[in-house]
């Protein structure tokens, strides 16, 4: 492998930095009129065009140094201001009375509160933003926002600034390994907090931050000692625990990419550890409920280019493939996984030597297929320090992420929970040129024939096709939003 040109290695390092699932089966042209574009909506292209959502970028004075136990002040005040106990909402208290985000119901400004959630004695980076109107907020379903691979809640910057303009309260969280969060590695010790520079994003324009040098330390989540194996069901497992934490009534959880798993995992309660699936109704998810009188709090599930599994190697479970084709490709699968995704020391060196922002820039603009220029440094360094100074554990996240068992995929999921699935709204986004988990590949195909044949009773599931690409609400926001605001309003409200 080593003697590959330079380019090549760059290449499989693109590969394993951003595209972790993709599958590209043909999609029958009888399922085509399933997808629908969106009509514009002026409203929204009016809020799409303020300044406030234009530059959406993290306050300097909302940035500091977090810790397990800081208590960080939101909205536009400073840091060294702390609220009292009684203007503080108790959402994101743990047991023992930390992690407290920083909301003043008297406050007539939308808030954004950034801070560290114990899970397990992991640091869980969360974002939670709040409306003006906190009383209409409290008669609106939370929304949580789910990642795809390798990302962190940045990329969400433009469909948490809408949602939270339209009256949501917010919550974007970076998942176990990922993004700002913990990244566990089993080893003799511990390396303690991580720091590393992150630019500050002025939203004022006329704020002159030119330098290149301007940086300021941000700790990311402590890098435990433990022992993780990564799976859809234990990011779910940690979503349901959220939810729970919060005291959330009702919720609509939107996921993009294998992030959209995670949001079915958690409304169907499939994280749920239970011998042979036994008395499962017994032992139930906070969100998913059971049949003993606990209803589901999942008001909705919004999936933006859903993927197939944790991995690729789901695309093995599809039907279609002959014995010979399943053979070839999980040999294929299997020499890749020895070769470069189980090779510690080379993800190590292909992290340390090649991958550089310019190679990421260059890659996540492949990405944004409708506007590459979107791409700024802000989402390029969410990708970059992460995966950089992220230490061994960002390295067996990327590992284990790669040659994990890659779980369900939402075929599965739709089959063996039917009255689950069939009951739930779930709207569907998918940018026409993704590349990565292209419309034309076995889930799209799966979820196209599901809407134009109506095999989820009464229209529960619904689709949309946007221009963009695979981060289409950031790429595209205008008609992403217009999709999910049209759904939230005539399904979901």
């Amino acid at each position: 492998l080593f003697h590959l040109p330079i380019n090549s290695m760059q290449l499989a390092v693109l590969l394993l930095q951003l595209l972790p699932v993709a599958d590209a089966l043909l999609l029958q042209p009888s399922v085509l009129p399933a997808c629908r574009s969106p009509r514009k909506s002026p409203s929204l292209q009016k809020l799409l065009v303020q300044k406030s959502c234009i530059n959406n970028r993290i306050h300097d004075n909302n940035l500091i140094e977090l810790s397990s136990s800081a208590t960080i002040i939101s909205g536009r005040r400073s840091p060294s201001v702390a609220l009292s106990d009684e203007k503080q909402t108790t959402m994101g208290l743990t047991e023992s009375g930390q992690n407290k985000i920083l909301f003043d119901d008297d406050d007539s400004s939308s808030k954004t509160g950034q801070y560290f959630w114990k899970w397990r004695n992991h640091d869980i980076f969360c974002e939670v933003r709040t409306p003006a109107d906190i009383s209409y907020s409290k008669s609106r379903p939370k929304v949580i926002l789910l990642h795809g691979f390798g990302a962190s809640t940045t990329y969400w910057r433009q469909t948490m600034e809408i949602l939270q303009n339209e009256g949501f309260e917010v919550h974007a969280l970076d998942l176990l390994g990922q993004g700002r969060s913990s990244k566990p590695y089993c080893r003799t010790r511990d390396d303690g907090p991580v720091k590393f520079p992150y630019k500050l994003y002025p939203t004022d324009p006329a704020v002159n931050i030119a330098a290149e040098e301007v940086t300021s330390p941000t700790s990311m989540g402590k890098n435990t000692n433990t022992k993780i194996n990564y799976s859809i069901n234990l990011w779910a497992n940690m979503i349901d625990d959220y939810a729970r934490h919060c005291c959330m009534d009702e919720v609509i959880l939107m996921g993009n990419s294998l992030g959209s798993l995670v949001a079915l995992s958690a409304a169907t309660g499939d994280f749920i550890e239970t011998p042979n699936n036994i008395d499962r109704e017994n032992f139930f998810g906070y969100l998913a409920g059971n049949h003993l009188g606990e209803q589901s709090r999942v008001r909705g599930v919004c999936l933006f280019n859903c993927a197939v599994g944790l991995n690729s190697m789901n695309v093995l479970k599809n039907p279609s493939f002959s014995a010979v084709r399943r053979n070839v490709l999980k040999w294929v699968f299997e020499v890749l996984n020895k070769l470069i995704f189980d090779n510690e020391a080379l993800l190590k060196f292909a992290l340390n030597n090649i991958v550089t922002k310019e190679l990421l820039r260059d890659a996540l603009k492949s990405l944004y297929t409708y506007n590459p220029d979107q791409v700024d440094d802000e989402l390029v360094d969410s990708f970059y320090y992460p995966a950089k100074f992220g230490g061994d554990g960002a390295i067996e996240a990327i590992r284990q992420i790669y040659t994990n068992d890659a779980g369900l995929t939402p075929m599965e999921i739709t089959a063996k929970y039917p009255q689950i699935m069939n009951k739930l709204p779930i709207h569907l986004i998918w940018g026409d040129a993704d590349v990565v988990t292209p419309i034309q590949g076995d889930v799209g195909h799966f979820y196209c024939d599901r809407v134009a044949n109506n095999r989820c009773g009464r229209g529960m599931t619904t689709i949309d096709v946007v221009r963009g690409g695979h981060l289409l609400f950031d790429d595209n926001p205008l008609d992403t939003h217009n999709s999910l605001l049209r759904w939230i309003n005539k399904r979901l409200m």
